[in-house]
């Protein structure tokens, strides 16, 4: 449990579980001001939704003829809450996912940002209104990922995604926080005390994702 500093809220933990589908996200509670915690525990339901419908075509059970031979899928959903004020609470989930017909694991990123002052759900294009200039200068921020270990694994992320090209660039950022297909690269951003973050999904070779982070202005 994890209380919001100043203001009466606690964070605690659900979990749900089905087969081989295992969630584990917050929800917000409190005493008072309910109307306002329902609508930011309605914004992080429906993004878990979305994210458990990303998967919802690849966590099945085998078929009969095929118990036995395979595992089923597995999909295992935690999450990192990197700012919790009066202001922001932006929760990062990390997916891992396994299907026995896929020739690896994979990890994705998603997030989701919430600005407790006007009950909403805020993307990147609310903390950089010009993502054009972004495509320029994302790969002068820091790159943040934990758990790599590849020789040069900063330059070749950043390599990789000087390669997309601006203009790719510019798409990937200007669907950036939309969880589901229509999210070309798979960018999230989040929130931390004092930075931003950007999320971009890389070749598996790589990890899978990269994140990035820039020290913005304190409020």
């Amino acid at each position: 449990m994890e209380h919001i500093s100043g203001s009466g809220y606690e964070i605690r933990e659900n979990t749900f579980q089905r087969n081989s589908t295992h969630v584990a996200y917050p929800i917000i509670v409190s005493e008072a001001n309910s109307e306002k915690v329902d609508a930011w525990n309605k914004i992080i339901l429906q993004d878990i939704g979305s994210i458990l419908n990303i998967y919802s075509d690849y966590t099945m059970t085998p078929a009969p003829e095929e118990r036995g031979l395979y595992l089923p899928d597995t999909l295992r959903i935690t999450y990192d809450i990197k700012r919790n004020d009066n202001r922001y609470l932006s929760i990062l989930y990390i997916a891992d996912f396994y299907s026995p017909y896929a020739a690896y694991p994979t990890q994705m990123i998603y997030t989701t940002n919430i600005d407790k002052e006007n009950n909403r759900r805020v993307k990147l294009s609310d903390f950089i209104t010009d993502v054009k200039s972004l495509a320029d200068e994302i790969n002068f921020w820091d790159i943040v990922t934990k758990d790599y270990d590849i020789k040069d694994y900063p330059q070749l992320v950043r390599d990789y995604i000087k390669g997309l090209g601006k203009e790719i660039l510019l798409m990937g950022f200007e669907s950036a926080d939309i969880i589901g297909p229509d999210n070309y690269l798979e960018i999230y951003s989040y929130l931390t005390p004092d930075k931003l973050g950007v999320s971009i999904s890389v070749p598996h070779y790589l990890g899978d994702h990269a994140e990035f982070e820039r020290t913005i202005p304190t409020e």
